[in-house]
């Protein structure tokens, strides 16, 4: 290369804490002959100039400007080499990345661009890197891409690649556009030359995750990510590509609808980011249509079967019902041969594709054995319900008709619907006299009828598909899919030992490193079994990094029985719980370790405070698949919060496979007997009381406390397990709960009012902010607590005289000692989830406040007047607790001990 043939921008917009590592990549640079551009905030200057001129000549631009577009216009002004490329702090490239994309470049002057594989490195997101997946499909080799020809080959991101500086100044970044001034341009660039190479040995790695790495693109909790970057950005882009092209090209058509897909997936169920809400989402939507209406189907609906855009049938639908309207959208279907020559039913639109019966399966997320029956509930894909379909399941010579049960399966997009899957629960009743009984799943359409296929879709399915061989022994059975269907034999040692063999050595023979540590398990559990068989095991949890909830109450209580029941109390080894538990006498069962896993498999019941069991204890769907089927136990919620609100998405019947259920009050009751939940018509909700309620004895001592609940869409996902604590979140601070927490806990009246009347205020963080305790504000007058670690939410309870909360469930043990409470709902805070059977304005145990200054007020006059409850939040309270004592723990146990006994029944025990 000769010299300064380019020039590398480097602007500043993910911060400069990365400058030091993305020097270093240019640093080991094997061709150095470019020329280093840096743009920086005059904030920054001393910093970046100091890290620049110990390590290369550089040009250093001020600018005030926040836009990237307006910061990259500028520096373009001082670029006067062949080529440019464009950088941001954080991210750097491997040793050959310059050396090798010049060399592809200068070896193909028609290409646009030339980009090289790209990896996002941000350690939020992922503990290795990880290969962006445009990249992964299309960057596998060095290439030529003619975007008119293959037009699949979608290239979206600015960095990465290097690009003809002429062409960049002669188009110029737009200046208005917040987000998407670098896709903005590279699109217009394709379009005026829809060519560009790729170099696969040039790798590249960023620090900002792009716009389909939904879970940790920054813009998306950012409203101008929706309806401004469609009014300001792709409508003006797609007006340009009609001027200059006089059409849309297909990549840009493919390319609009992968941008719509970005936006709803980042935005999907308990991703929604609860920014597009009410008259703003309907006004959102009335754009996309407006998008959609310029798009053609055969793209909308992906016909190519793209990876990277969506297959899901559901969604195609949903696109077509918000191009056309509900009612304009009418299906077809008819009888085929699919590609191996199986008949098939096909659902289409226009003549387009939606999908096929064969392309679906008849999805069983639980089985369970109980009383002599085989339990399984399961889901249905509902798009064939336009065809007047029947489902049903034929064992033993009869038919099971599926009826769906009403049971949440919704699919939401921005909190609203946008489709639901079927839900069924069918019970067999096995025959002891038959070696061999056969359940198999069916369709009739057109009165036709079709077999279904099988998939075991959740940890408490007991099957699996892969590996081979799976099975589950119960009762007198053993069970294993064959020929799409179960099979359910009589077990014999014999036919246990060759299923099992066989399981083995189909894990050998895949020889991968998971398989392998499965088959060590394995082996573990045979040698195990003969100690293990006959215990009776409870294991109890709660939040793997911090006891102190209903498990740990109910394991207290009930260790001191001499019952026959083995009882285990599950926590991080780390933490200052376990040492307490340990310092008592007790011995707590240390999370992760070899027996751990042991007790987990032959456990009869598995007690838990939140839902999710099986990631509490360490396994994913892919790692679960290997000893589901030795699994014999459900699960019983203690409940961590109260369950008044809408909360199906998380506490339904089947999510934890739940068969006890622990409440508090009628309210509860009323609630989780909706159909959505799906515990109606089976004996599963208990008005016992909460276990941790019998350590809530009220001990004042002249204390506020602020305990707000999270919120979804602030906290980071989980990363690595539901065992640990959430990661810190750099985006927190930006956030609006941040700036209402952090300003009432720094208010000076609220704090010279408490000083006045002697009361300390504490701020106590959610678990899952707690990794967010160094972004507030300190004071000398306040306290800001995690509740991880040593804090003891007894004491912290017990102790307070009045509570401030929104919506957090520990409301309800602070109302269950009559002590006041005040609610603060700010407009500007919705809560992730809505409500349900309390209602505040009506239910709730203290006022509602929706202003700061409204809420001091009431706090003032509350620590004047000595914090008492007032009457009529004491008459709420009495009306809404079933009981009022101590003895939760006892009624807990009563009902778990009843349920022992059937356990025993049907595992066979004398």
């Amino acid at each position: 290369m000769d010299e300064r043939k380019l020039t590398i921008v480097l602007t500043m917009q993910n911060g400069v804490e990365g400058l030091a590592k993305t020097f270093e990549s240019l640093r080991q640079q094997k061709e150095k002959a470019f020329q280093l551009i840096l743009v920086c905030a005059p904030k920054d200057r001393e910093t970046v100039e100091k890290e620049a001129l110990s390590s290369f000549h550089a040009k250093l631009i001020e600018s005030d400007a926040n836009m990237r577009g307006a910061l990259l216009n500028q520096a373009m002004q001082y670029v006067d080499t062949t080529y440019v490329m464009f950088m941001e702090t954080g991210d750097t490239m491997n040793h050959h990345f310059i050396k090798k994309a010049m060399k592809v470049m200068e070896e193909n002057p028609a290409a646009t661009f030339v980009v090289g594989k790209s990896y996002c490195n941000n350690p939020l997101m992922t503990k290795t890197r990880k290969q962006h997946i445009l990249s992964k499909l299309f960057i596998e080799e060095d290439t030529v891409y003619d975007l008119s020809q293959e037009y699949s080959a979608l290239h979206t991101a600015l960095d990465s690649s290097i690009f003809h500086s002429e062409m960049i100044k002669r188009i110029g970044f737009n200046e208005t556009l917040p987000f998407e001034a670098g896709t903005d341009m590279v699109m217009k660039l394709l379009l005026e030359k829809p060519v560009y190479a790729t170099v696969a040995k040039a790798e590249y790695e960023y620090f900002a995750p792009r716009e389909n790495q939904v879970l940790y693109h920054v813009p998306s909790h950012d409203a101008r990510w929706y309806h401004e970057s469609l009014q300001s950005y792709l409508f003006p882009l797609l007006e340009y590509a009609k001027k200059t092209q006089k059409t849309i090209p297909a990549f840009l058509q493919n390319y609009c609808v992968y941008y719509v897909n970005c936006r709803m997936m980042a935005n999907k169920d308990n991703r929604n980011k609860k920014v597009v809400l009410g008259k703003k989402l309907d006004t959102y939507l009335d754009l996309v249509q407006t998008l959609f209406l310029q798009i053609d189907d055969y793209y909308l609906l992906n016909q190519d079967e793209l990876f990277y855009m969506t297959k899901n049938p559901e969604i195609r639908c949903m696109y077509l019902r918000i191009k056309y309207g509900k009612d304009q959208v009418a299906y077809t279907y008819q009888s085929v041969l699919d590609e191996e020559n199986e008949r098939d039913v096909e659902m289409c639109f226009h003549g387009l594709r939606i999908s096929s019966l064969n392309k679906h399966r008849f999805t069983i997320n639980v089985m369970n054995y109980i009383q002599g029956k085989v339990w399984i509930d399961g889901s249905l894909i509902s798009i064939f319900q336009h065809g007047k379909v029947e489902y049903y399941a034929k064992f033993n010579g009869k038919e099971y008709p599926v009826v769906d049960t009403d049971a949440y399966s919704l699919t939401k997009y921005f909190g609203v619907p946008g489709y639901r899957r079927l839900t069924y629960h069918l019970e067999f009743p096995l025959d002891e006299k038959k070696t061999m009984q056969r359940i198999t799943f069916y369709a009739r359409i057109q009165g036709e009828e079709y077999q279904m296929k099988i998939s075991f879709a959740n940890h408490w399915a007991k099957l699996s598909k892969t590996p081979r061989y799976s099975y589950w022994r119960f009762h007198k059975y053993l069970c294993h899919h064959a020929d799409n269907g179960i099979t359910i034999k009589k077990a014999t040692k014999t036919n246990v030992i060759k299923r099992e063999i066989q399981f083995q050595l189909n894990l050998i023979k895949n020889h991968h490193k998971k398989d392998f540590a499965a088959l060590g398990f394995r082996w573990l559990y045979w040698i195990t079994y003969p100690w293990y068989k006959n215990k009776r095991i409870w294991l109890m949890l709660d939040k793997l990094y911090k006891g102190g909830d209903s498990c740990e109450y109910l394991y207290r209580y009930s260790a001191k029985f001499d019952d026959g029941i083995t009882k285990y109390y599950l926590i991080n080894e780390n933490t200052s719980d376990y040492r307490k538990l340990k310092e008592d006498g007790y011995t707590p069962l240390k999370n992760g370790s070899l027996k751990h896993k042991l007790v987990f498999v032959h456990a009869d019941i598995v007690l838990i405070t939140n839902s999710h069991l099986f990631p509490f204890n360490g396994y994913n769907k892919s790692t679960s698949k290997y000893i589901r089927g030795l699994c014999n136990f459900g699960s019983m919620c203690l409940q961590h919060g109260l369950s008044v609100q809408k909360c199906a998405i998380a506490q339904r019947r089947i999510i934890d496979n739940t068969l006890m259920y622990f409440l508090a009050s009628k309210f509860e009751y009323e609630n989780l007997s909706k159909h959505a939940y799906g515990y109606q018509g089976f004996d599963i909700l208990k008005l016992t009381g909460i276990g941790r309620y019998d350590g809530l004895i009220n001990n004042d001592k002249k204390q506020i406390l602020l305990s707000p609940t999270w919120r979804m869409y602030n906290a980071l996902p989980v990363t690595t397990s539901e065992g640990e604590q959430r990661g810190y979140n750099p985006e927190f601070k930006n956030s609006t709960y941040f700036h209402v927490y952090n300003n009432l806990i720094n208010n000076e009246r609220l704090l010279r009012c408490a000083k006045a009347y002697g009361y300390k205020i504490k701020f106590l963080l959610h678990p899952i902010l707690s990794s967010q305790l160094e972004d507030f504000t300190k004071n000398d007058e306040l306290e800001v607590i995690p509740s991880v670690g040593d804090l003891s939410y007894e004491k912290i309870l017990t102790e307070s005289s009045l509570m401030v909360t929104d919506y957090s469930g520990v409301q309800f043990d602070f109302a269950y000692m009559r002590k006041p409470i005040v609610y603060f709902h700010p407009d500007v805070l919705p809560p992730h989830y809505d409500d349900g059977i309390f209602f505040y304005d009506t239910m709730g145990f203290g006022e509602i406040c929706t202003k700061s200054e409204q809420l001091i007020d009431m706090l003032c006059e509350y620590m004047k007047t000595g914090c008492v409850m007032k009457e009529e939040y004491r008459k709420r309270a009495d009306n809404f607790y079933a009981q009022n004592d101590h003895h939760n723990c006892e009624r807990i146990y009563q009902e778990i001990m009843k349920f022992q006994k059937q356990i025993d029944i049907d595992k066979l025990r004398v």
